[in-house]
């Protein structure tokens, strides 16, 4: 790209607004816009869709140019795009973060987590999971991973008997309240299988009983209440060997 010429007809736009001078100076500018939103590319967000942002906020600030404060165009322009294709993925990320839209995801992800492990007769790959959904894998990752923060964030809850999961992580001893509890609980949980931070959400996240919990998952409630024993043995080793 040629900061030269991205200047100089930037500046024809800013002198004389027709058609052909946008045309010539967006043109120009363009390799520059997509470079830009190529920095921000991985973040769940389709290039095209970011491109398309980018090139909007060049228009934008091709319209507002003001070639007499003395700025090059490249230096106005610049900041301009970032900034707008940052908001864009910030807003798209928090219609996805927002507890309905979650939720929605959450329970579309669960119900092809359980169709696909009756079928399998195993737990799923993310790649299967976003087969079945019509997802891509990244949007299987980024819900599950919301998910997981959203459950550390609610273990405050109470469960039916009124119990707080940090009274049953607690070895009865003052040693929880050394912990950054919530950061000491995110990393514990990354020892847990898939199944296990299953019936930790129910449980905490969703607060259902050990018998509504065992209805969803296909379980006894017996086998909800040994698997919540080993989960809650399991956090409180791992979080006593941090």
């Amino acid at each position: 790209m040629n900061a030269d010429l991205i200047h100089q007809t930037a500046i024809e736009y800013a002198l004389d607004k027709n058609q052909e001078s946008l045309d010539k100076a967006i043109q120009a500018a363009l390799p520059l816009s997509y470079a830009i939103a190529a920095r921000f590319s991985g973040r769940g967000i389709e290039t095209e869709d970011l491109r398309q942002v980018a090139a909007m906020a060049l228009v934008s600030a091709l319209n507002n140019f003001d070639p007499g404060r003395g700025l090059r165009f490249t230096t106005y322009v610049t900041p301009t795009i970032t900034g707008t294709v940052r908001n864009h993925i910030r807003d798209k990320a928090q219609i996805l973060r927002t507890p309905r839209g979650l939720r929605e995801q959450g329970v579309q992800l669960d119900r092809a987590f359980d169709a696909l492990s009756q079928a399998l007769h195993r737990e799923p790959s993310v790649n299967e999971l976003a087969e079945r959904l019509g997802w891509d894998s990244e949007r299987v990752l980024r819900v599950q991973s919301m998910r997981e923060k959203a459950q550390v964030a609610s273990l405050d809850a109470p469960d039916d008997a009124g119990i707080m999961l940090q009274d049953k992580v607690s070895d009865g001893s003052d040693a929880y309240e050394a912990f950054e509890s919530r950061e000491d609980l995110r990393r514990a949980m990354r020892a847990l299988s898939a199944s296990e931070r299953r019936v930790l959400a129910l449980r905490f996240q969703g607060q259902l009983s050990q018998h509504e919990t065992a209805r969803r998952l296909g379980m006894t409630q017996m086998q909800v209440s040994r698997m919540e024993r080993r989960v809650l043995k399991i956090l409180r080793h791992e979080m006593l060997a941090e």
